[in-house]
């Protein structure tokens, strides 16, 4: 006869857990696409960035899992980035400033590539 045991989580560690799946996925950060797109200043950025969250909340794409905001230390400073998902990520790039001429690039070539594939 063989005796199977099993552990019943209770709800804290099944959070826990949950919380380490959807942060798996966040493997960029925001900072990395304001470089890469150029942004003017932080005031950029951080429009960016909220203007990703609110699309993804209007239309019911959860924040958890795409967005996460962690504090990098320098020596001189304590300085706040967000930790993106790729889909995430994109988003902030594609949310820079409407005069930034690396945005409407992306902006365009996504319309390009769409108008292609439809």
């Amino acid at each position: 006869m063989e005796l199977t045991t099993s552990k019943i989580f209770t709800t804290s560690e099944m959070e826990t857990f949950v919380k380490q799946i959807q942060e798996f996925n966040l493997i960029c950060y925001a900072s990395e696409a304001a470089k890469e797109m150029e942004f003017e200043d932080l005031s950029e950025f951080h429009e960016a960035v909220q203007r990703s969250m609110e699309l993804c909340l209007t239309v019911g794409i959860p924040l958890e899992g795409n967005f996460k905001q962690v504090y990098k230390c320098s020596y001189d400073e304590i300085e706040y980035d967000w930790k993106l998902s790729v889909f995430a990520y994109r988003m902030v790039c594609l949310n820079g400033g409407s005069s930034n001429a690396n945005v409407a690039r992306m902006q365009i070539e996504l319309l390009k590539n769409y108008n292609q594939h439809h």
